[in-house]
């Protein structure tokens, strides 16, 4: 802790000063502190108590000589030095200052050379005092003074009072002005009438700011004019037309959006004697001149509001209350307009719609015949594609049946070294009939002839291989291609949408033909109350850049990545989203060659 007799406290409100006193002491080896009025300066030596304070008699506020006073009132202050700093030379200052409690008086400016040597001497016990008898006529100049602090006070607080009273009456008046904007603002949304509008607004302005006359000019629909009214105290009236090279357009425009032109700003540009000539003010008015620019891109002139009165100026709250009329004409008229526009619009739209309706039923009509048509012609296909792929089941049957049949028409018991032959027969009888009998509920299942969208349990092994038997008669899967089962999975029972696991399925081959394999492997694993399927394929390897985005929901809707490489299935984040459906998840899992997705889910 530093201390407290080498602790100084300059009361200073002088910057400046306080730097070259701060600056001097300082090098001198005290340790310094700064208020810079006195309040705070007898806030920080109740705080401090330091050795000295360096105290200025002209203080804002609470003088230097009041402040002296106020800390010799405090009996903690009493080893405090006290050493007035001041411009003041006078006998009667320097006595003011030992009389209200000062230890000392240092006159300003400061010599550079003699300061610390001043401070100094303070500190090792120099003392000034009045001369004897004039203690008196100290205390008396000190009264005085306080005397004239004070009225000078009063007098500012007087000031700030009336300046007080003026701005609560103008915030009255503002408030009043707001509250009327408000209720007309809520007031011409619904208008659709332009010249309703224009009315009310322009009537409420010419009312608010007690104008002379008021006219307000706005682009025409085509853009090759500006056309206006006029409000005067004789009522509306309707101006010539401004061409779009009109000098008054041409100077409004070049100004910038939202600025304001009023009084002797007005009178001393290109647009006063233009106004002059055209009559929007006359020469012994205040006038006033808003260019409306608008919302659109390059904000080119929309119109102007332009005023004038006799009497006072206009004042910044008047200028702002113009420039918000001039706002709620302006969104109101291209309100009231869009309106209009939507208005026949619509009117040409229920016209149109009619015929549209009509035209739509026919649409339907035809697109249910041709659907049907389609339906019966691809169903048609697919049967001939089934029928055929069922041939070879069906001649197992036969055949089997022949042999089993024979086998069976012998008189004497089947041998024991015979048997495994007929049992034999009988697991391939069973076999074809299961398969035809897969095939046959799945294509009914395609021809919509059986439930498929309610949950019902579903053997996922059987699925799978019925569902690749289809797209293969479908023309999806090349007869070429090489199919492997590896189902080790040692249960495949699952309760749920049978289409859901079709369309999984469905996605997984359509992601693996992006590579163009020559082998698709599909491996089941897991435990007992969890499912896990693999499709490997060992076609083209999906980079890393790719991969990332292989979830990613709505993929058409994302920018095409150019380049070559493979990319992912499109069909992987709806199959993510369905194995999400069934608290499952799916990988894909990234490979030297080809790729492999795997989707795992819970069978409870």
């Amino acid at each position: 802790m530093t201390d407290s007799r080498t602790r100084i406290l300059c009361i200073e409100d002088n910057p400046m000063n306080w730097r070259l006193v701060q600056r001097l002491l300082s090098l001198a080896g005290y340790e310094m502190h700064w208020a810079e009025d006195g309040l705070k300066g007898c806030d920080m030596a109740l705080a401090l108590k330091p050795a000295l304070i360096l105290l200025d008699i002209n203080l804002p506020g609470l003088s230097g000589f009041e402040v002296a006073t106020k800390l010799r009132q405090n009996h903690a202050m009493d080893p405090t030095l006290i050493v007035a700093l001041t411009a003041k030379t006078l006998r009667s200052d320097r006595e003011t200052a030992l009389v209200t409690g000062c230890d000392g008086f240092i006159p300003k400016p400061i010599d550079p050379f003699l300061f610390v040597g001043q401070v100094e001497a303070y500190l090792g016990g120099r003392r000034d005092h009045l001369e004897d008898g004039r203690e008196e006529a100290a205390l008396r100049q000190f009264t005085q003074q306080v005397v004239e602090h004070l009225e000078a006070q009063l007098k500012e607080a007087q000031e700030g009072n009336r300046k007080l009273l003026e701005a609560q009456v103008e915030l009255e008046q503002r408030s009043h002005h707001l509250t009327r904007l408000l209720s007309l603002s809520q007031d011409v949304i619904p208008v659709q009438s332009e010249a309703e509008i224009l009315s009310r607004v322009m009537g409420q302005l010419h009312r608010e700011l007690k104008l002379d006359r008021l006219s307000v000019f706005r682009v025409h629909e085509s853009g090759s004019y500006f056309q206006g009214v006029v409000l005067k105290p004789g009522g509306f009236e309707e101006p010539d037309v401004m061409t779009g090279s009109h000098p008054l357009v041409a100077a409004l425009a070049a100004l910038p959006a939202g600025s304001v032109l009023l009084g002797n700003d007005l009178r001393q540009s290109a647009s006063w004697a233009i106004g002059l000539e055209v009559g929007l003010w006359s020469h012994r008015s205040e006038p006033l001149v808003l260019p409306l620019h608008s919302r659109t891109e390059g904000q080119p002139l929309w119109g102007f509001l332009a005023a004038d009165r006799p009497d006072a100026p206009f004042r910044p709250f008047e200028m702002e209350l113009a420039a918000l009329h001039a706002g709620i004409l302006h969104v109101s008229l291209e309100n009231a307009g869009l309106i209009a526009h939507l208005a026949k619009a619509s009117q040409a739209l229920s016209t149109s719609y009619d015929g549209l309706e009509s035209a739509y039923e026919a649409l339907k009509e035809a697109q249910r015949a041709l659907g049907a048509q389609d339906q019966k012609a691809a169903l048609g296909t697919l049967f001939t594609n089934v029928a055929q792929r069922v041939l070879l089941p069906v001649s197992v049957l036969k055949e089997e049946t022949e042999v089993l049949s024979a086998f069976l028409d012998r008189l004497e018991a089947p041998a024991s070294d015979r048997r495994p032959e007929g049992h034999r027969s009988l697991e391939q009888i069973r076999g074809a009939i299961h398969q035809v009998d897969g095939l046959v509920r799945a294509l009914l299942r395609r021809a919509g002839q059986s439930e498929a969208s309610s949950p019902e349990w579903v053997h996922l092994h059987d699925l799978i291989r019925q569902e690749l038997e289809l797209l293969r008669a479908e023309g999806v899967l090349p007869e070429s291609l090489r199919v492997v089962f590896d189902f080790q999975a040692p249960k495949d029972l699952v309760y749920g949408v049978h289409s859901d696991f079709t369309e999984m399925l469905g996605h997984l081959v359509g992601h693996a033909m992006e590579g163009s394999p020559g082998r698709i492997l599909l491996k089941s694993a897991g435990a007992v109350n969890r499912f896990q399927l693999e499709l490997e394929d060992d076609g083209d390897p999906i980079e890393a850049r790719l991969l990332e985005r292989a979830l990613e929901p709505h993929p058409d809707l994302l920018p095409a990545i150019t380049g070559p490489g493979r990319r992912s299935g499109l069909g992987l984040p709806a199959c993510a989203q369905l194995a999400t459906a069934y608290n499952g998840d799916l990988q894909v899992v990234p490979m030297e060659r080809g790729s492999l997705v795997r989707i795992e889910f819970p069978l409870d």
